[in-house]
């Protein structure tokens, strides 16, 4: 029999035949408060390792992209591996955006990656941005020696065109062979920019930087969503450089760009 704690509280003195059964009766309670709580712990140990071995796959699959000879092949032909060719330019939508709020200037692309699992885990909150797939470099030296110890304070131009303020790290993370795989991090509202603008497991992004002096902080980005997970574009869009991204999507296949960004609910 299950002791509720309105019962346990309830008990008095009176209600035990002796002190020996007043007792048993304690030692019960607290027993199974102990019971319960070893479930809680190791419920949430387990869900803690579920996250870490998920996010561990996606470390994997791209350290593995890293070095893959398809991909060494396409760097080395100018084409982005996860997703197709890169823009010739920035969408205007975005480089609008990008002048008229920030004035901004020193234009770059970042990355251009494949939304993981990880991206998109409300419990992690951060978008990964691993440092052996930048395309650009896009930090100042004293940016990278800051990064080393404390977080720095960024802009971020999202899909839907409404721009939030970020906090971005550098995170280290050991492998088995005694090597380190490093990321920087967007985080602090990430997980608002996936809600609002409905990212998923999939998608291919782009990042791009640029440098602005409207803000505290020089350094802002955008984010450009190339492709929607699960839609396929013609082979010779992937295969040439002529193809363009859109801001959110193409007009044929995806949304178009709202003038608001829109809450996404439990669709992420």
């Amino acid at each position: 029999m299950v002791i509720t704690e309105k019962e346990f509280r309830g008990k008095k003195t009176e209600d035990f035949k002796d002190p020996i059964d007043m007792l048993r009766f304690v030692l019960k309670y607290l027993i199974q408060e102990m019971d319960a709580r070893k479930e809680a712990i190791n419920n949430c140990r387990t869900e803690q390792a579920q996250n870490q071995e998920e996010e561990d796959e996606d470390y994997e699959e791209e350290a593995e992209a890293e070095v893959s000879p398809s991909m060494q092949k396409k760097k080395r032909s100018g084409v982005i591996c996860n997703g197709p060719n890169a823009p010739a330019d920035l969408p205007a939508e975005i480089r609008n955006a990008i002048a008229e709020q920030y004035r901004g200037t020193q234009i770059v692309l970042v990355i251009q990656k494949r939304i993981f699992s990880s991206d998109v885990n409300r419990g992690h909150n951060r978008f990964s941005v691993p440092v052996r797939q930048v395309r650009t470099q896009f930090l100042t030296e004293e940016e990278k020696r800051k990064l080393n110890s404390e977080d720095i304070s960024v802009v971020l131009i999202q899909p839907c065109l409404e721009s939030i303020k970020m906090n971005m790290k550098t995170w280290v993370m050991p492998k088995e062979n005694g090597k380190v795989s490093s990321s920087y991090m967007l985080k602090t509202k990430w997980g608002e920019v996936v809600m609002n603008n409905n990212i998923k497991k999939g998608d291919i992004v782009q990042l791009w930087a640029f440098r602005t002096e409207t803000t505290d902080s020089t350094l802002g980005f955008a984010l450009v969503r190339v492709r929607t997970a699960g839609k396929k574009q013609q082979h010779d869009q992937e295969s040439t450089s002529g193809g363009k991204a859109d801001v959110a999507s193409s007009s044929s296949s995806h949304p178009q760009v709202s003038a608001r960004c829109e809450f996404a609910g439990d669709e992420t």
